[in-house]
């Protein structure tokens, strides 16, 4: 299959990484250096949006939101038949692209997180008024390359940009915290880097590994008047579950007033 891409930042180029072996890959790059780095990597062949929409049977809108409407109103001038686009522009429902793009194009939408460029992400997709289940599949499949992917009805898109398209910036801010925390415990910055990093990475792998809940191995850690008890209380004492509710809610919100 025939894949293109408009724009290749880390986001579109950490898609292309994950597909580029299995599929024919065109990109649509204007920055000299960023073609050169690419074409050194990755077997893509390059050309203006034009070309790039004329050979593709899918066509991954991958720039920035505020450069989509200038990129969709020049696609609505070439012939496009009935191929299937794909946005990760967030705030942009398939309703507003549709209808800038018109005829009988099929449009997913995808909110990857930033994980993909590891090949680790989460993506939510959903489908607009012409895409197919068939279509969602496909586009699913690019999608685990990367990652994982979920498949949801756009009106969830909002909640899984405030869980998971957000939700990195939380994890980060938890290992800056814990690491400040670990600083003024005595420990180097290299030290608390190690402890906090290492601790993350084994947690995370334990999640993934068992079948058990996080509150189960939560209290497989816990010893009732413990250390761990100790820190707990703090956390629970701050109602750390409402703060991670209202933060959520408030990401949420404001996906769905960026919205257009």
């Amino acid at each position: 299959m025939k894949i293109g891409f408009i724009g290749c930042g880390n986001m579109g180029a950490a898609i292309l990484a994950g597909i580029h072996r299995q599929h024919t890959c065109y990109a649509c790059e204007p920055r000299p250096e960023r073609q050169a780095a690419l074409k050194k990597k990755y077997k893509v062949l390059f050309g203006m949006v034009a070309d790039v929409v004329k050979v593709s049977d899918v066509i991954i809108l991958a720039v920035k939101p505020q450069d989509l409407p200038d990129l969709l109103a020049e696609m609505s001038r070439l012939p496009l038949g009935q191929k299937l686009v794909v946005s990760i522009a967030a705030g942009v429902t398939t309703f507003s692209i549709e209808k800038k793009l018109g005829g009988a194009v099929r449009v997913i939408r995808v909110m990857p997180n930033l994980p993909a460029m590891v090949g680790a992400g989460m993506s939510g997709l959903c489908r607009g008024k012409r895409a197919t289940e068939k279509d969602a599949a496909l586009v699913k499949g690019f999608f685990d390359l990367v990652g994982q992917t979920l498949v949801v009805p756009e009106r969830a898109i909002d909640a899984v940009t405030a869980v998971s398209g957000s939700g990195p910036a939380y994890v980060f801010l938890f290992v800056e915290c814990m690491m400040t925390a670990a600083r003024k415990l005595g420990f180097t910055a290299k030290d608390a880097r190690l402890l906090v990093y290492q601790t993350l990475a084994g947690s995370a792998t334990m999640l993934a590994q068992s079948e058990e809940s996080p509150q189960a191995l939560r209290a497989r850690v816990t010893s009732k008047g413990g250390t761990t008890a100790a820190a707990i209380e703090v956390f629970m004492s701050k109602d750390i579950q409402a703060v991670f509710t209202e933060a959520l809610t408030a990401a949420r919100d404001r996906a769905k007033e960026l919205s257009v």
